[in-house]
């Protein structure tokens, strides 16, 4: 499907993130705070909205920022609104005069909702967004001032990832690797989360991070990947945007689990499922709630089908996929609770005590590792 580009290369400086979980029903940070809702006008047809997308990279990167402009072409299907409605800057860099830039060109063209798909945006989305109380700024991340924040609520199925990996890797490693792109609170939850699911299954499991320090680098990626297989490490779990990883675990012998979009299509010899990222149903509320007029609140999702795993494949034993299937049902009923104590952090200090849950607020923004993760920038 065609789609009108208007591409800026202003700067080389990538940016992607990643967090957090989906669902039917918002937890109690759902209803967005009052400083947060954002005054649009009257009402109109949803189908004559435009929409601006700004993205840290190229839509068809095979990763962040694919999902984020496939969820917007599907939101925009579901709502009716054509497809010359859509305006995407690709290669957005994280500084003011980029963001303003971009920004200012799609209100020039007539946006009413733009799209910040990047954390990095927010704080100059948020400067901009009082001098143009008609636009609706849409952004990635936590609640900033003058925006509609959304996120999706991740570490459950990060958990399942690590759970299914340590399942694979015990008998002959209880260390599993993670390859990530930043030292940065969403990228900390995934490994946290991705090492409890770990522990969950053996509670002998480490993991071993290799940080790329940038949001997008396949090169950097590939000698993340290589690093860990390089330490013995045959399983690992992923936060990166490119599949060089997956690629690099193929030509290695090893396997890992894709990440934002089904990366089985680019290593299908190693990846042994996928953490997927479905942002349409945000959209299409967003896309509605814009053309309702009124206030808008962010959106914070639970479970379900915003942040889902792919069907394992075959190189998954079925006992494995019997097993991990469970361990889904477990987090959806509440038999299993991610972030339930005791709980410590790589330093030992206590996180969660006995018989209580980490709070929402602490998991989305993490500031630490848990025990049993081994980070070296964090000694």
């Amino acid at each position: 499907m065609k789609k009108k580009l208007l591409s800026i290369i202003l700067a080389a400086a990538l940016a992607v993130s990643c967090l957090a979980g989906c669902g039917n029903a918002a937890n109690d940070s759902s209803k967005g705070s009052a400083d947060n809702e954002k005054q649009t006008g009257g009402a109109t047809a949803v189908s004559d909205l435009k929409i601006g997308e700004i993205e840290s990279y190229v839509i068809n990167d095979g990763g962040w920022c694919q999902a984020t402009h496939t969820g917007l072409v599907n939101a925009m299907e579901e709502c009716g609104i054509p497809e010359e409605n859509l305006l995407t800057l690709e290669n957005i860099a994280e500084d003011q005069a980029s963001v303003q830039a971009a920004a200012e060109q799609l209100i020039d063209e007539g946006c009413d909702i733009i799209i910040g798909a990047s954390t990095g945006y927010s704080g100059y989305l948020s400067d901009m967004a009082a001098d143009y109380p008609d636009v609706t700024f849409a952004q990635w991340g936590t609640e900033t001032d003058g925006l509609v924040a959304y996120e999706l609520r991740s570490y459950e199925a990060m958990f399942v990832a690590g759970y299914v990996c340590e399942l694979m890797s015990q008998d002959e490693n209880t260390k599993l690797g993670f390859s990530a792109s930043m030292d940065e609170f969403s990228v900390r939850t995934a490994i946290n989360s991705y090492a409890l699911g770990a522990k969950y299954a053996n509670p002998k499991a480490t993991v071993q991070v290799a940080c790329a320090d940038t949001w997008y680098d396949p090169d950097k990626e590939t000698q993340c990947a290589k690093s860990l297989i390089d330490a013995g490490i045959k399983y690992m779990g992923m936060e990166a945007t490119s599949p060089a990883v997956a690629q690099t675990c193929e030509a290695n012998g090893a396997y890992c689990v894709g990440y934002h979009v089904d990366m089985s299509q680019y290593a299908p010899d190693a990846v042994l499922f996928s953490f997927t990222w479905n942002f349409a149903p945000i959209f299409k509320q967003i896309f509605e709630d814009k053309a309702a007029g009124g206030e808008m609140k962010s959106l914070y999702y639970e479970g379900g089908e915003c942040a889902q795993l792919t069907e394992f494949s075959d190189l998954v034993p079925e006992d494995i996929q019997q097993k991990g299937n469970e361990l889904k049902e477990k987090i959806a009923s509440g038999e299993v609770q991610v972030y339930a104590g005791p709980l410590s952090d790589d330093k030992g200090n206590e996180l969660v005590a006995e018989g209580q849950v980490m709070d929402d607020a602490t998991i989305l923004l993490q500031d630490f590792y848990v025990s049993n993760v081994d980070c070296a920038w964090s000694k």
